[in-house]
């Protein structure tokens, strides 16, 4: 993961207390219909760049260090090279994808524009007749191929632990790790964010991922493991202030599974609401899945632990300085 401007990042993060994560909502439209997925639909219209626009320096005024567009299928928004350039002006920005679209003049246009991590999502072998999972090693191969050959910016690669992935979990990560690319894991969750695996065979496969794999991180390990086992740690999300969720509509959200609780207006966003959202409790931590608001908290729920865990992600090459 490449880290733009890192000691100013950690200006923010340690003396503003500035949250470290956006997730941009730029459309909810996307080019397939997994049957796990309730981030997305075949009819909304992207996102006008005007408005993005207005959202984005609101997140620029409350100093965030990174802006990751969502949707849906980002890369189906027209304009997605120009809201890159003009996030990339004042905090790093990532985008994540099922790479379905991805061609050699898009992934120019994001060099172009500044792109610091692409995310693509693979969720397993080889497709699922049944449509219900549909983002596959087979399809996606020669789209990682053509990144690695001609992406400025850094790639790694998620994929879901489910039950209908879990028979070619070990191989999919071994044909991801031929590419050279780290690999983040999300387990299984329902709409709420509660996740919905548990037993030895899955803490197996767990286990494997990170002694065997190339793990994009490693602060979620005993927290994953724990949740695995049928435990439910007791820990403080940080969403409204560590991390937001601004959704299509513009409306500041705890995370993609806890929408209409909090419903601010991004550009009404304030330090007062960061510090407000920083205290709280959100009542739906014991059991939640959601590792990238999970990780994002840590950096204060347990900061000892997030300094050996960064510190192993930079030893194992991770993560680096950016331009």
């Amino acid at each position: 993961m490449r880290v733009k401007n890192p000691v100013r990042s950690l200006f923010d993060l340690v003396v503003k207390k500035a949250p470290l994560e956006a997730q941009l909502i730029v459309t909810r439209r996307c080019n397939l219909s997994c049957g796990y997925c309730t981030e997305y639909d075949n009819v909304s219209e992207p996102v006008p760049l005007d408005i993005l626009k207005e959202r984005i320096d609101a997140l620029h005024r409350l100093r965030v260090v990174n802006i990751s567009m969502l949707g849906g299928e980002p890369l189906m928004h027209p304009q997605l090279s120009e809201i890159v350039r003009y996030s990339n002006r004042r905090s790093q920005v990532s985008v994540t994808t099922n790479g379905f679209l991805i061609t050699e003049e898009m992934i120019r246009q994001l060099n172009e524009a500044g792109l610091s991590n692409l995310e693509v999502s693979i969720d397993t072998l080889h497709a699922d007749r049944t449509g219900y999972i549909q983002k596959c090693m087979k399809t996606i191969a020669p789209k990682l191929a053509l990144l690695k050959k001609h992406a400025t910016f850094d790639v790694h690669v998620n994929v879901v632990l489910c039950e209908r992935t879990k028979e070619t979990f070990k191989t999919t990560l071994e044909e991801i790790q031929k590419f050279g690319y780290f690999i983040a894991v999300d387990l299984y969750h329902n709409d709420q964010g509660m996740i919905e695996l548990k037993g030895e065979e899955y803490v197996g496969l767990w286990d494997h991922y990170y002694e065997k794999g190339t793990p994009f991180s490693y602060m979620e390990y005993d927290y994953g493991k724990q949740l695995l086992l049928g435990k439910r740690p007791k820990w403080k999300c940080r969403s409204g202030a560590r991390f937001l969720y601004v959704d299509e509509f513009g409306k500041v959200q705890f995370c993609s599974a806890q929408r209409n609780r909090l419903n601010r207006p991004v550009t009404e966003y304030t330090f007062k609401d960061v510090r407000e959202n920083y205290k709280t409790y959100k009542g739906c931590e014991e059991g939640c899945s959601l590792l990238c608001a999970f990780r994002d908290s840590q950096i204060d729920n347990a900061p000892f632990s997030t300094i050996k865990a960064l510190y192993k992600a930079f030893s194992h090459g991770v993560m680096s300085g950016g331009r």
